[in-house]
């Protein structure tokens, strides 16, 4: 690989605290409108977020949770304007298909977000339903991929054990 591939490179990590700034100025040059600090921050404190380079050049990112009827669901996928049509939506979105320990994904877009259905749909995503009502005249598609059961390296959040008080007493032993 000589100098110039090396650095034009396709990379995702795990989004950190240092890819703030970058992210925000990602969305803000994509997505101006759409501009809530405190779901990207939250997003980046529970390490639910992949920031992809090309070399060293941040050029997009996505956030996803696991709130959609507990599967996991991509919720944001932002890239730069002039980093688009090169693939880092599909890069992004196959980071998160890998780290899926579930065999289910599901995403949305907006019906008039035909850029965004392609995506998916070259992605292997297949429609799976509609919600309307939450932006007038233009509703939501929501899109669905079986995904291998890899064990992935996204970890569900630990659930809380039962406090002692639900415990079966010990028997006393004779």
């Amino acid at each position: 690989m000589g100098i110039i591939e090396r650095e034009f490179k396709l990379r995702i990590d795990q989004a950190r605290a240092k890819d703030r700034e970058a992210m925000v100025e990602i969305n803000q040059a994509a997505a101006p409108k759409w501009h809530k600090l405190r779901h990207l921050n939250a997003a980046l404190s529970e390490k639910r977020a992949f920031i992809a380079f090309v070399g060293r050049i941040p050029a997009g990112f996505l956030i996803w949770t696991r709130d959609f009827y507990s599967h996991y669901f991509i919720d944001l996928v932002v890239v730069h304007p002039k980093m688009r049509r090169h693939g880092v939506a599909s890069a992004l979105i196959h980071a998160m298909e890998n780290e899926c320990p579930g065999n289910k994904l599901f995403s949305s877009t907006n019906r008039s977000n035909k850029a965004m259905q392609g995506v998916f749909e070259r992605a292997g995503f297949v429609k799976s339903g509609l919600i309307t009502h939450l932006d007038r005249n233009d509703p939501e598609l929501i899109y669905y991929k079986k995904v291998p059961n890899h064990g992935g390296s996204i970890k569900p959040k630990a659930r809380s054990r039962p406090s002692h008080r639900h415990r079966k007493p010990k028997r006393k032993k004779r």
